[in-house]
């Protein structure tokens, strides 16, 4: 709730960019210089090759995946809240010899390409960015195709934590309010995702984080309503 109040306060379209030049410039070059492409070889394997399949890296950042994906013949969507992020993915992608379709947003104004689902959804590291953790994993579901794959990975938290934090927490396990960024209590991602009709296999062998390989049907996958 107070995540979606924030959103209309503070609009994209005006202006608003919460990362720092220097920031951006900064954490682009530790991403890129800590780049692994190893989840990338796992998703190439897993939905048959990039070549000339849609992508949505959804919550892009530095584009050090958005490019990889390109690399490798996907036609990318690069998604994410920061202009600065942009500018600097725009240098690196053509410097590289890659194109990238670029949308500028909040994570929940990803809905604007819905009308042109993706064969791969992609979304890192980012999700405790999102407004409302139901609704965002609805909007995930919707932007992968019939047949099509997605891929999340998210930290969830853990009980060594101070007073406050969990007062946070259990408000947002109880109520899905979110008071600020808030991570995803084990398992509820699972849960949404597998109420929306589509195949989940999880990693969680690497605490504090889950990682969520997603499919959808080839047939008969409706929208679903999930589990609230």
């Amino acid at each position: 709730m107070i995540n979606q109040i924030l959103m209309r306060l503070r609009p994209v379209e005006a202006g608003y960019d919460p990362v720092p030049l220097e920031h951006a410039r900064s954490y682009t070059q530790t991403e890129w210089e800590i780049f692994n492409p190893a989840i990338v070889n796992v998703l190439e394997a897993r939905i048959g090759g990039f070549e000339g399949k849609r992508i949505l890296d959804l919550g892009a950042g530095p584009g050090q995946f958005a490019i990889e994906f390109a690399k490798r013949g996907g036609k990318v969507t690069w998604h994410d809240i920061s202009r600065n992020y942009r500018a600097i993915v725009q240098d690196l992608a053509a410097a590289q010899g890659v194109e990238l379709a670029y949308s500028l947003g909040y994570l929940e104004e990803a809905s604007r390409l819905l009308d042109h689902p993706f064969d791969l959804v992609f979304n890192r590291i980012c999700w405790i960015y999102c407004a409302n953790d139901f609704a965002f994993a609805r909007l995930i579901h919707g932007l992968i195709r019939p047949g099509g794959w997605g891929y999340v990975n998210s930290d969830y938290w853990l009980e060594n934590m101070d007073r406050l934090t969990r007062f946070r927490l259990a408000v947002n396990a109880h109520t899905g309010i979110k008071l600020g960024h808030i991570i995803p209590p084990r398992g509820r991602l699972e849960k949404y995702f597998r109420g929306f009709g589509l195949e989940v296999e999880v990693d969680a062998s690497r605490p504090p984080k889950e990682h969520l390989f997603l499919h959808k049907a080839a047939h008969g996958a409706g929208p679903g309503s999930g589990d609230n």
